[in-house]
């Protein structure tokens, strides 16, 4: 058994552990859902002990491998750090870096200059500084954001070891099913340029377009808006009611097509269509709309006007 198949069995049976025998402190009964990314884990355990009979993917398979090990190294790091900080929300400080660091150290182990690199170190880099930078200079000076400050209440002197569970290896398995197609992209032999990138490039530079743009929009006009109750309904957000997230979503869809260079990737296909769904109507946008409905008066009328995800031109 390789050291990150042992060091992955040991998570899983503690995870499975702290859920069955002391039930996730002050939570109540354990459900299914609580089940499912323990279980992702578990289907990473079993292709990792069957790598070895997996003809001809051996590379795929080994490139997973290392991929994992680094974000676990990483978020193991940024755990340590939430620590001493006693800032359970810096990992939404590192969530881009979760999937960008193993990419560009696995690139730099391999690179050769093939212009199919050189697209992934930039997509995937450009992606990941700016994001990580503005959520860090908008994060840092308010201190530990608000969800987490209340899980961090609500599990009192816990908090510390069940927030490796609950927030970075959570956040750990999500950034590595979403990083499926960047896992093929390093994976394949280098390559010219094809349809797929042209595809990819376009759909990277509006993506960065929108999310960068509406971050911007949504920065400045918390600066000069009149009150808290004021709604930001111009430019982008004229376009959409979360521009930003669909922004995201389009950048992982040119993640996708760069994986289309590898011979499985439209299983990496899979990945986008995950996170489009996640910011849609999984997660994102839900939780959005549900505090902004409460918080804005106007944000109905706001919400009637505008499409929530996905843009609709201006008439």
């Amino acid at each position: 058994m390789t050291s990150s198949l042992v060091l992955s069995t040991a998570v899983l049976t503690a995870w499975l552990a702290a859920i069955f025998f002391y039930q996730r402190p002050q939570v109540g009964k354990t459900d299914l859902q609580q089940l499912v990314y323990p279980g992702v884990l578990g289907v990473y355990i079993l292709l990792w002990a069957s790598a070895d009979s997996m003809a001809g993917h051996s590379s795929l398979i080994k490139h997973h491998h290392s991929f994992l090990a680094v974000v676990a190294a990483f978020l193991t790091i940024i755990w340590l750090t939430s620590l001493i900080k006693k800032d359970t929300s810096i990992m939404d400080i590192a969530y881009p870096l979760t999937a960008a660091v193993p990419v560009l150290i696995l690139m730099w182990g391999q690179y050769s200059g093939s212009a199919h690199e050189i697209l992934l170190a930039a997509f995937v880099g450009l992606w990941s500084l700016r994001l990580s930078g503005h959520i860090a200079i908008r994060n840092l000076p308010e201190g530990e954001d608000a969800r987490y400050s209340a899980w961090r209440k609500r599990f009192g002197k816990n908090w510390w070891w069940w927030s490796l569970f609950q927030v970075f290896v959570l956040q750990g398995i999500l950034v590595s099913l979403w990083s499926v197609p960047l896992i093929l992209a390093i994976d394949v032999t280098p390559t010219s340029l094809g349809f797929n990138h042209v595809i990819a490039i376009l759909l990277f530079c509006t993506g960065f377009y929108f999310q960068a743009v509406a971050d911007y929009q949504l920065e400045r006009f918390r600066k000069t808006r009149a009150g808290p109750h004021e709604i930001l309904d111009h430019g982008l957000w004229a376009l959409s009611r979360h521009p930003n997230y669909f922004g995201e979503s389009l950048i992982w869809w040119s993640f996708g097509f760069l994986g289309l260079s590898h011979e499985l990737g439209l299983i990496g296909l899979l990945a986008p269509l995950y996170v489009t769904w996640f910011m849609a109507r999984g997660s994102a946008t839900p939780m959005q709309e549900k505090y902004l409905s409460k918080k804005k008066p106007g944000y109905d009328s706001y919400a009637a006007r505008v499409p929530e995800f996905f843009p609709r031109l201006k008439r």
